[in-house]
């Protein structure tokens, strides 16, 4: 199981109140919701191992250098959130649970990387709450467990379910994503296309070249619009697609030091969650 912690510990950040905090009086909402959601699932998913991604850079300099404004209006990570980063760190350490990066890179492409050597006997589940990442569902070595709730509740996804949901197969997604934007990364999208628009144009033309050498055969306001964004989506071909071959550095499995977590629990009152995420890992 490939766990996106990146986006993951961010989701349990907001998803549970800042007043759950330690007896130090500093915030462990994101750790509890953290390891309490990974535990459950793996327990029952009951993966053959788990590997924790990790961004190295959410602003990637290729990305960037295709376009700038590729999450420019992200706010940094408020100080509450990064020294919870850094206690779970200590905790999965603690733990001996395997933990990736990929140096220059964002989770996602350390995820995609990684995923690359699913097998139809070897599959691999991404546990993660990006969409982004719905990109890598591949029957039936890849399937995409995706958050739908905060941290409570799952979606699966393989490629039937992606069809379903967003009119396209996971091969496409990227595609549509390039037409249709992300607000949250700073994308814009091509205007007036929108997520529909994405698909139906998709569906019909197989692919975003097949939808740009057709062109001249969409109505005037569709040829307008994608003729104006064209180097737009030109950037995002830089942008959008995970990259499946960066370079990964995944620590190796250990064996759990007790006592330390014992420690951690105790002074960061997440001795419950802990005891939970052993018992996982059994």
């Amino acid at each position: 199981m490939l766990v996106d912690t990146a986006s993951l510990l961010y989701r349990a950040f907001f998803a549970l109140p800042q007043s759950i905090r330690d007896p130090q009086g500093q915030p462990v909402n994101a750790v509890r919701g953290y390891l309490d959601m990974t535990s459950r699932v793996i327990a029952e998913r009951r993966p053959r191992a788990a590997l924790h991604v990790l961004d190295d850079d959410w602003r990637p300099a290729p990305r960037v250098a295709a376009y700038p404004g590729y999450k420019e209006s992200r706010s940094p990570d408020p100080p509450e959130f990064t020294g919870q980063l850094e206690l779970l760190l200590e905790v999965l350490a603690a733990a001996g649970a395997q933990v990736a990066t990929a140096p220059g890179w964002e989770a996602d492409d350390g995820i995609a990387t990684l995923a690359e050597d699913a097998t139809t006997d070897r599959p691999d589940e991404v546990l993660t709450g990006d969409r982004d990442l719905l990109q890598l569902v591949r029957d039936p070595a890849v399937r995409v467990l995706f958050t739908l709730r905060g941290v409570s509740q799952l979606g699966e996804f393989d490629e039937a379910a992606v069809r379903a949901a967003y009119g396209v197969p996971p091969r496409l997604y990227a595609d549509l994503a390039v037409l249709r934007g992300d607000p949250s990364d700073g994308l814009p999208g091509v205007p007036g296309i929108g997520a529909k628009g994405a698909a139906k144009l998709l569906t019909e033309h197989g692919s975003l070249d097949g939808v740009l050498a057709a062109t001249a055969s969409l109505t005037p306001r569709l040829r307008a619009s994608l003729e104006e964004s064209a180097g737009y989506i030109e950037a995002m071909r830089e942008v959008v697609p995970v990259r499946r071959h960066v370079d990964c550095r995944v620590t190796q499995a250990g064996t759990p030091d007790l006592e330390r977590l014992r420690v951690l629990g105790e002074r960061h009152a997440i001795d419950g969650p802990v005891t939970r995420m052993l018992a996982a890992l059994e």
